[in-house]
């Protein structure tokens, strides 16, 4: 692997805005973008403040455009799916908000139709979504159990179906 010194440095001290930096400079090198998702992965990791940080310099969005740049490729979309993993449950409600409103749900769900169930990126994409889902912003209910909770009537307690959609504006 060909990496600068300067994204060798980034990765070393944990430099979230050269690991970026690096990510969007070299987008058709795998492995940079595997690297780099690797390291971010490792600079949130028990650190909230971090993982907000990578957010709003725009690590959401590298991370999906790597995933949807190369679904093909397994290690690659194995990183860059724990890396989405790892910002949402460290960054808690908020980042799995934006990592809704940024792409995110798209790319992990390129995922899991480009490989098969069971594999190292189906896994780690379904851990991602999982996150999502605890913060409530996907569901894993297909569409017959949308349809039952339609129709169905249970005397005496209250049912609700609930669609949230993003606001627009931001």
């Amino acid at each position: 692997m060909d990496l600068s010194a300067d994204f060798e440095r980034a990765l070393d001290e944990r430099d979230l805005s050269g690991i970026l930096q690096e990510m969007r400079r070299r987008p058709g090198e795998i492995e940079v973008q595997q690297a780099a998702s690797d390291a971010i992965f490792r600079c949130v990791q028990h650190n909230p403040s971090a993982a907000k940080e990578a957010v709003a310099l725009g690590g959401l969005q590298d991370l999906s455009g790597a995933i949807k740049g190369n679904v093909g490729h397994r290690d690659l979309c194995t990183e860059a799916c724990t890396a989405l993993w790892r910002l949402c449950r460290e960054g808690g409600f908020a980042v799995a908000q934006a990592a809704i409103q940024q792409g995110c749900f798209e790319a992990l769900k390129s995922v899991l139709d480009a490989h098969p169930e069971g594999s190292a990126p189906n896994e780690a994409a379904l851990l991602a979504l999982g996150c999502l889902a605890d913060h409530g912003m996907v569901s894993f209910g297909g569409k017959d159990q949308v349809q039952e909770m339609g129709t169905k009537k249970q005397k005496g307690k209250a049912t609700a179906l609930i669609r949230i959609i993003p606001e627009q504006g931001f």
